[in-house]
């Protein structure tokens, strides 16, 4: 059949579609540019000096290595963790001098994740305004070096964006359903962050009755089945003796989680190491003023703040019953998990719903009481100082990445090289 000159006619309709389209394209591509130009700040040798970062190179890039596709099936710490496998798996086919360099990009691309979602049409229900605050917080959050560009900890990222595509009331349409269902099925493979989101899932089922959460459910049920089989039957995951204490207690919620998401972890490392007699009292402080915080948000605000609440504490509260903060059995782990500085992708989550809870106390006075909107505003002004002291990351220690690269590149077959990474470890690789 022939085709008309009406058939190829654009119409107003179609190129105002096309460009909203790339307008929407442009928008997101820039706000990528520019959270990756604030966390390559945070730590410029994460790019200008790329080094594998403990499992990175150790787990993911190595039993890829070794074992190939095999790897998907091993789990570590417990679960699966696929993703990060996955990036390993795809690492095979990048010049081995550039795979620490190409894998935390990986990770910063995760990281960036929930920024381009929660400023999308997605939440254009919230102030622009709010959600770039938000945003920025995010970028530039004290006590997460941890959790700064490495691919083992990419778990927390992905399931902050999953939880922020559940919490969103505008739903997703065309291939963003696809899109959506895709990121949940990778997070609930990718360890226990993700599977705490059926119980997100299962909430705002019943609140809303939308088809998108049962569909939601149904992505999400077979990956938690398929994990908590593997943490049953693998024996994976380290055994380690907690010693949890109400002092430890302290030390972790008021110390870690409030204390340092406000005033910083350098500032809780000086006191802390310093042995100021009263950093426990400053540390109760914290607590009360952060639990109360914590409480009156959830008592006051919309139903999504309150899941992003009991999701971020219920990760935290399945955390302490079995963390794994040191490899060694020479320290309990709440004893370490109190330390300053110690395992604080643990707070990732609390962290964030504590500021979370401070904002919406802060931009909304008509819920809030002026006594708790002054108290939240008073909080969040002294922010800036943990952003400020914890803003550089430490650079990682130089081993000379480039040079082991330039030696396994011209090792013969069956040639077992050492390769020292941070923090610490050591890379074993058999040249194939």
């Amino acid at each position: 059949m022939a085709t008309t000159t009406q058939d190829l006619a654009i119409t107003p309709e179609t190129a105002r579609a096309g460009e909203k389209q790339r307008a929407n394209v442009l928008y997101h591509a820039a706000i990528f540019v520019i959270a990756l130009l604030v966390l390559f700040l945070r730590r410029p040798d994460a790019l200008l000096n790329a080094q594998f970062y403990a499992e990175d190179g150790a787990r993911w890039f190595a039993d890829a290595y070794h074992v190939g596709w095999r790897c998907l099936l091993i789990p570590d710490s417990g679960y699966l963790q696929t993703v990060s496998r996955l990036i390993g798996l795809a690492m095979q086919w990048i010049p081995f001098v550039l795979v620490p360099l190409f894998m935390n990009l990986c990770a910063l691309s995760f990281q960036i994740l929930p920024v381009n979602i929660f400023l999308s049409s997605r939440f254009e229900t919230i102030p622009i305004k709010t959600r770039l605050l938000s945003s920025l917080l995010y970028l530039s959050i004290p006590n997460s070096f941890e959790t700064h560009a490495n691919t083992t900890n990419i778990q927390w990222h992905l399931a902050l964006a999953c939880l922020l595509l559940l919490l969103s009331r505008v739903p997703p349409t065309g291939i963003g359903r696809y899109l959506e269902a895709f990121l949940l099925a990778l997070s609930v493979l990718d360890g226990a962050s993700g599977m705490l989101l059926v119980p997100v899932a299962v909430a705002l089922w019943w609140n809303r009755r939308k088809r998108r959460y049962a569909t939601a459910l149904a992505v999400l049920i077979p990956g938690v089945v398929l994990q908590t089989l593997v943490l049953l039957l693998s024996h994976s995951r380290r055994p380690a003796p907690n010693g949890a204490s109400l002092a430890r207690f302290v030390g972790v919620l008021g110390g870690q989680v409030f204390f340092s998401s406000v005033l910083g972890v350098r500032t809780s490392i000086r006191l802390f190491f310093e042995h100021v007699p009263w950093l426990l009292t400053a540390q109760t402080v914290a607590l009360v003023v952060g639990v109360l915080i914590i409480g009156y948000a959830f008592w006051r605000g919309p139903w999504e703040l309150r899941l992003f609440l009991f999701y971020s504490f219920l990760s935290l509260a399945l955390a302490l019953i079995h963390p794994v903060a040191s490899f060694s059995g020479e320290y309990e782990q709440w004893q370490l998990l109190q330390t300053p500085g110690v395992a604080n992708r643990y707070y990732f989550f609390p962290m964030l719903a504590f500021f979370a809870a401070l904002i919406f106390m802060a931009t909304q006075p008509a819920r809030i009481g002026r006594f708790a909107r002054y108290a939240a505003l008073a909080v969040l002004a002294l922010v800036p100082i943990g952003v400020l002291r914890d803003w550089r990351y430490k650079p990682f220690i130089d081993y000379d990445f480039k040079a082991y690269a330039v030696d396994f590149e011209h090792a013969t077959s069956g040639t077992r090289l050492s390769i020292p990474i941070n923090p610490d470890w050591q890379l074993i690789l058999i040249k194939h």
